[in-house]
């Protein structure tokens, strides 16, 4: 079943100036509903079994599950994918949501990892909207020839640098539509995420006010280790 969004929270009818108050109690209310169900214990299981370093944990995936449910994207672009601990819980809200035509690209660099391999076998697979692909996200093309355009999500899962983090986001970011979701993961471990944030948003330097004309970015936050921002078109 779809859980009903409050009417602000409709990102496919967003206004000039949209409340997100609520994307909180939303995210949390999903957040929870995966932590206490047989898939996370059933995923927690396949990571300890593999090995878990590199791995996201289970906090994080369940953010990273209830984000993805309160925005609904049609197409997501995950780089650093690696062997889908976090590509199942992305998978796993899109089937949660119904979102039967939703995609997944999920691009890894390693050649070496097995991509996907903790990712159930009905989520792993084309018919539930898993795209597994193999290079650097600032590699493939943009514009309309692009295999994801007109994207809705951008995550980024890997541990990577600060300078690789601040292309990748530089990149992605005017790829996003208006009300797209942009994700990161350890945004702990460098500056680049805030730098960015920090870089999407102004204000008016004699009253401290945010300029919402120059702002790009509707919101932001941070949840455990997760960083998000939604993008304002």
């Amino acid at each position: 079943m779809v859980a009903s969004r409050p009417n602000d929270m409709n990102l496919s009818e967003l206004s000039p100036a949209p409340s997100y108050y609520g994307m909180w109690d939303a995210v949390a209310r999903f957040a929870a509903e995966i932590r206490a169900s047989d898939f996370m214990a059933e995923m927690v299981r396949r990571r300890d079994a593999f090995g878990s370093e590199g791995v996201m944990g289970a906090i994080d995936c369940a953010t990273l599950y209830g984000l993805t449910r309160w925005v609904r994207p049609t197409v997501i672009v995950e780089s650093g994918g690696y062997i889908g601990m976090s590509s199942a819980f992305i998978l796993k809200a899109l089937a949660d949501e119904k979102l039967a035509t939703a995609k997944l690209y999920s691009i890894e660099l390693s050649q070496e990892c097995e991509q996907g391999a903790l990712i159930p076998d009905e989520l792993r697979s084309a018919s539930a909207g898993f795209v597994p692909m193999s290079g650097k996200v600032e590699d493939f093309p943009q514009g309309r020839s692009a295999p994801f355009v007109d994207r809705r999500c951008f995550c980024t899962t890997a541990r990577i640098v600060t300078g690789t983090c601040s292309g990748s986001f530089a990149n992605s970011w005017p790829r996003l539509r208006d009300g797209g979701l942009l994700v990161s993961h350890d945004v702990q471990m460098n500056a680049a995420f805030p730098e960015f944030v920090t870089k999407t948003y102004a204000h008016d330097k004699k009253t401290g006010r945010r300029d919402a004309q120059r702002t790009s970015h509707h919101e932001w936050g941070r949840w455990g280790y997760i960083g998000f921002a939604v993008k304002k078109g």
